[in-house]
């Protein structure tokens, strides 16, 4: 209320004085532009959607199936693992299923002549046919947690040839068990699967390599959904929320990225002091690049009709806001080359234009180039050299 700026007006000597001071005009016009909080961002894979695949046993990388690049889905076969320990959990199973035939066919003998034993042996037979059985579960178990899934009660009564077959060859797709000669294939062989579909984006297995638990051999990543994410000033971030939209702009010169926050960090990061926040972008088009940089725009207001002047237009002078506006009479023959001090309501800004609030209407003709030579003026008249 105390400024008193819009009192003022700028005035040259003649149309030539102005040409040389620079001095272009354009007029305000109404269009849309968004109030905006900008940020820093990162493209990146969705963490959820990232599997790093290890054998459950250690071993040798016995054959390399898949490479960096492959579009696989679950169940696919990624490599080959020569393991000892599923040599002994597959000859484990075989010992059980033989013991359990051992003891029911002791049972069956001792049923058939019960009249002549006591009812005891008859129940140690059974808990024996009952405590193998155990066992055979206990080694379907020990294979399952090698990912061989097999139904034993399916390999009773096969001859030893087809067992030592069926065996060999568990757990491996039939397209790759029909390339070994069922008697001589490894029973020592672990397929390695992916539980989901993606593309295969890191691979640390080389045929002949020792592997183990604690080391991936592949990277699978379903990048059929990206992360955007964002780091805001903390002093902005109480203006954000889910749900709102946010434009990226890639550095790379990508095309522009739409979507909405979907997550908002409580805190504030004590290294950066900032606030993260995510977006989640549909990527099955396979557009999205993951640690691609650019500046994210998480829009906060939205106007179509907004009253709209070049950025270069807007001057600050002390406590106020202004734009120099030229006199509606400039251009009549011997009229005085005059620019009234406006002073304006800054709205939203984006990289060319600003939104002017209050203090200016449509189609007014506000100086552009040449406001900051205009705007020492003011100064030197504050000064008392004006």
């Amino acid at each position: 209320s105390i400024c008193r700026l819009y009192e003022r007006r700028i005035q040259f000597a003649s149309q030539e004085a102005a040409d040389r001071a620079g001095v272009d005009v354009a007029g305000a016009w109404q269009g849309p532009i968004a109030e905006a909080v900008t940020a820093t961002g990162q493209i990146g894979y969705n963490p959820s959607r990232v599997l790093h695949v290890v054998s459950p046993v250690p071993g040798t990388v016995w054959r390399v199936e898949r490479q960096i690049g492959d579009h696989v889905k679950p169940g696919d076969v990624l490599a080959l693992v020569d393991s000892a320990e599923v040599a002994k959990a597959k000859t484990d199973l075989l010992q059980a299923l033989a013991r359990l035939d051992l003891k029911e066919a002791s049972l069956q003998r001792k049923q058939a002549s019960a009249a002549g034993l006591p009812a005891r042996d008859i129940q140690e037979a059974e808990a024996s046919v009952r405590e193998a059985q155990v066992g055979l579960l206990a080694t379907e178990g020990a294979l399952a947690n090698l990912r061989l899934t097999i139904d034993a009660s399916g390999l009773r009564g096969l001859s030893d040839a087809e067992l030592h077959d069926r065996i060999a060859v568990l757990g491996l797709p039939d397209e790759i068990a029909a390339q070994f000669d069922r008697g001589h294939v490894s029973g020592n062989l672990l397929p390695i699967r992916t539980t989901i579909e993606g593309v295969v984006t890191g691979r640390d297995a080389v045929a002949g390599e020792v592997v183990s638990e604690d080391r991936a051999m592949f990277v699978v990543t379903d990048d059929r959904q990206m992360w955007l994410s964002l780091d805001v000033r903390a002093e902005d971030a109480r203006l954000i929320r889910a749900g709102q939209e946010v434009q990226f702009q890639p550095d790379a010169g990508d095309s522009e990225v739409v979507g909405q926050l979907t997550w908002v960090n409580p805190a504030v990061d004590e290294r950066t002091r900032t606030v993260k926040a995510r977006v989640d972008l549909d990527n099955h088009e396979h557009a999205l690049r993951a640690f691609t940089f650019g500046t994210g725009n998480i829009v906060l207001r939205k106007e179509p009709r907004a009253v709209l002047v070049p950025s270069e237009a807007v001057q600050t002078e002390g406590c106020c806001t202004v734009v120099f506006v030229r006199d509606k009479n400039y251009l009549q023959d011997n009229a005085p080359k005059v620019f009234h001090v406006r002073t304006v309501q800054v709205g939203a800004k984006d990289l060319d234009n600003t939104e002017l609030i209050a203090g200016i209407l449509p189609g007014e003709l506000v100086a552009t180039k040449g406001g900051g030579a205009m705007r020492a003026q003011l100064l030197k008249n504050n000064l008392g050299a004006g």
